[in-house]
């Protein structure tokens, strides 16, 4: 069986430190560099993300947390200049050795973006469909029924939503197109889920609701989710990494790091000195 076959076909009954759920290894970084053409934007980061729990990267602008989050599905790729040196391991398998399937990664690690995105020509079942139909997997109606059904209540979107299903995707309120971005993301049922400041752009009863979600979702799924806002990340993550012109400073437990950091710049950063 090729490595791309095990990356894909890989179950959690086979998965590394499987004999305590709640400590699995889901995503290791080791020895992470980046480089858009000569200059480096990620310098060393080496951290274990853990399965089923919410992992908060906070720092001030451009230290690189997004660039990071991208690495992780390979959204990097994508840009011509980018150059990425060491190891990220999604269940034991290096998601950027050649073998590998981008498309396979992109799959099981999904991402939801800063603005909510859905596709404006697409009607909401076509919206959480969009991801099979650009990838040309083809699907019995039936199939599509119950996968935007499902998804669609993972969200808490589908009694809000079931009897228009043919409107556009844009008809929606901003925190309803946030979740609907959401529920396409979980159409293609990923392991992680990778959130780019997801709540941003939503005012305070939407963001609440989007950090319900969260709590909910982490249940199943694997969240990293990159955010400015200190009170979001310490209702809402179990971990937190900060991270500082391209360094990974400081890593752990949320509460712990949070009420007593290690590491002086983390001190200033969560005090407001400085970001």
């Amino acid at each position: 069986m090729t490595m791309e076959n095990n990356f894909i076909q890989s179950s959690m009954s086979d998965r590394k430190h499987e004999s305590n759920a709640q400590e699995t290894i889901k995503v290791e970084v080791k020895n992470l560099n980046l480089f858009y053409g000569d200059k480096q934007a990620l310098n060393g980061i080496n951290m274990d993300i853990y399965n089923k729990k919410i992992t908060a990267l906070i720092g001030p602008s451009g230290c690189g947390k997004s660039t990071f989050l991208r690495c992780i599905n390979r959204m990097n790729d994508l840009v011509q200049s980018c150059r990425v040196e060491g190891y990220i391991g999604v269940d034991g398998h290096d998601i950027y050795d050649k073998s590998i399937d981008v498309v396979a990664v992109r799959k099981r690690v999904g991402m939801v973006f800063q603005q909510p995105n859905p596709f404006p020509t697409m009607s909401i079942y076509d919206n959480v469909l969009a991801g099979y139909s650009l990838n040309g997997i083809r699907l019995h109606k039936t199939e599509k029924d119950e996968i935007v059904e499902q998804s669609l209540m993972s969200v808490a979107l589908w009694d809000e939503v079931k009897d228009v299903m043919n409107k556009r995707g844009s008809f929606l309120s901003g925190g309803q197109q946030q979740r609907l971005c959401i529920a396409r993301t979980l159409a293609l049922k990923p392991e992680v889920l990778l959130m780019d400041e997801p709540t941003s752009a939503l005012d305070p009863i939407s963001t609440n609701k989007i950090e319900e979600l969260l709590l909910e979702l982490k249940k199943n799924f694997t969240i990293i989710i990159v955010t400015h806002n200190m009170s979001q990340a310490a209702r809402i993550s179990d971990n937190s990494m900060f991270m500082y012109l391209g360094e990974l400073v400081e890593h752990g437990n949320t509460t712990q790091m949070f009420t007593k950091p290690q590491q002086k710049r983390t001190e200033e950063y969560l005090t407001g000195v400085f970001g």
